[in-house]
């Protein structure tokens, strides 16, 4: 996996970046020099920096902003403290949402000192990953049945600020981060979705505390008040945009690779902690800076709308999406298109809309997609097939209450070969046999998510690969 790296405090960048509200009043002598700017200087600035700090604000529109305004998938949870999503979200749910795990969401603030997770032991055959990421949308290190063995532990997480004593022999992992606040996006395998029993215990076993409090001694001084904009989306979508990159860059300090490029954005008045204002800008600069905004979405645009790696009509990608380094046009359109995705030796994705001849995929039409003998997914944890309502992006709501089919599903039939087949399509079968496998349709557009937990090496290597959805014959 490339670019898991712990990353390490760099005192100097507080200093110079402000990465704490303790530091804003310092990021304002930074020098502008607004006055020798020229409009080609300020479009080519605003569009790399709309490109570097756009995934900050993405994170804080889908994220941080819901536990600020106290949405109701956070459950009323504060920062450090975990909001367990107890039930399988409905199937009418928008945006590609499952029905295999139960979420446990969470906001770290290490901005006053590191923070604690606990997880407990877990029964041999059961699976949870706790994915953090952090402001700037990479990947932190996990904390999960792979990385743990579903052994109870005490992993703390460490940000920039962190100077006092780390009793490490406390802990059973130590994961450090540039970034002070991180988002936790936390899954716990559903193996039975007519009793939760076993994946609601495992999370009331998940604690988040601080590590004064999982310590027992007294807490440092409190920092002051996180300073947040309430969410707009029309002044997101412009020159307003910068407002939200400042507030959101103060959060995670530069690091010395990014120095030139943070010097080059104070230009235009793109600072961390810094309140953004065009006042002093020609009007000249402010619709070059507006242009350079423009041009920057549809960079993004472009890198999204690529083609895709493909294998039999899936759209199959096994490289490591989840962690970025340097790439920040990539990272943007990452946080654009699907923010936070697993990392492959995780979660495994692929998606199919389309027929081996290029048609799109209906219910109407009828689908099927069969596994030979021996070549079901190969996943150490589990694999299944959910079905999606293109026009809703929902799963499709039915009288069996089936929404995706995998090793989970009971009463699947094998045929005499071995091979399974699943039929994908708005009018129930017949056949007792088909009947068994039917993943029940929408008459319209439809498209199909193939999810690996836990991909053995074949899946990696290449060695397996989905099998086309061809039409019924």
């Amino acid at each position: 996996m490339k670019n898991i790296r712990l990353l390490v405090s760099i005192f100097s960048l507080v200093l110079l970046f402000g990465c704490s509200e303790k530091n804003v009043n310092e990021t304002q002598t930074v020098s502008t020099d607004t006055e020798a700017l020229t409009p080609t200087e300020a479009r080519a600035i605003a569009k790399e920096a709309y490109i570097f700090g756009s995934p900050f604000v993405a994170n804080y529109r889908v994220f941080i902003n819901r536990l600020i305004e106290k949405d109701l998938l956070m459950q009323g949870a504060d920062f450090n403290q975990f909001a367990h999503v107890k039930e399988l979200f409905p199937p009418q749910t928008p945006d590609t949402t499952q029905r295999d795990t139960l979420f446990s969401l969470g906001i770290l603030d290490l901005r006053r000192e590191p923070v604690v997770i606990s997880v407990p032991d877990v029964p041999k055959g059961e699976v949870y990953l706790l994915q953090m990421g952090d402001t700037s949308t990479e990947t932190l290190p996990y904390i999960s049945t792979r990385t743990t063995n579903n052994k109870a532990g005490n992993y703390v997480i460490v940000g920039p600020e962190f100077q006092g004593y780390l009793p490490a022999d406390k802990f059973d992992g130590v994961i450090t981060t540039r970034g002070q606040l991180i988002v936790m996006l936390g899954r716990t395998v559903v193996t039975d979705v007519d009793d939760l029993t076993i994946p609601r215990t495992i999370q009331d076993g998940m604690t988040m505390q601080v590590m004064s409090q999982y310590m027992g001694t007294t807490p440092p001084a409190k920092p002051v008040a996180l300073k947040t904009l309430p969410w707009d989306d029309k002044k997101a979508q412009g020159i307003g945009v910068f407002e939200y990159i400042n507030m959101a860059l103060a959060w995670h300090p530069a690091s010395m690779s990014e120095l030139t490029a943070m010097t080059r954005f104070s230009r235009i008045g793109v600072v961390p902690g810094q309140d953004f204002s065009t006042n002093g800008l020609s009007d000249d600069v402010i619709a070059a800076m507006k242009q350079g905004i423009t041009e920057a979405k549809q960079e993004i645009t472009a890198i999204i709308e690529k083609p895709a790696v493909t294998v039999n009509n899936w759209l199959w990608d096994k490289s490591d999406i989840s962690r970025f380094g340097s790439d920040y046009n990539f990272r943007a359109a990452v946080a654009q298109k699907n923010i936070y995705p697993n990392a492959p030796d995780h979660a495994m994705y692929g998606q199919a809309a389309r027929y081996p001849d290029g048609t799109v995929l209906t219910g109407e039409m009828g689908s099927q997609l069969r596994f030979e003998a021996g070549q079901l997914p190969p996943a150490n944890w589990f694999w299944s097939l959910t079905l999606y309502d293109s026009e809703t992006t929902a799963m499709h709501p039915n009288d069996i209450q089936r929404y995706n089919i995998g090793n989970k599903t009971k009463g699947l039939t094998i045929a005499d070969d071995g091979s399974l087949t699943i039929f994908i399509q708005h009018q129930e079968p017949t056949e007792k046999a088909k009947r068994s496998n039917w993943l029940p349709a929408p008459k319209g557009q439809i498209y199909m998510v193939l999810r690996l937990y836990g991909a053995k090496p074949e899946v990696m290597n290449g060695s397996w690969t989905p099998p086309p959805v061809t039409k019924i014959k």
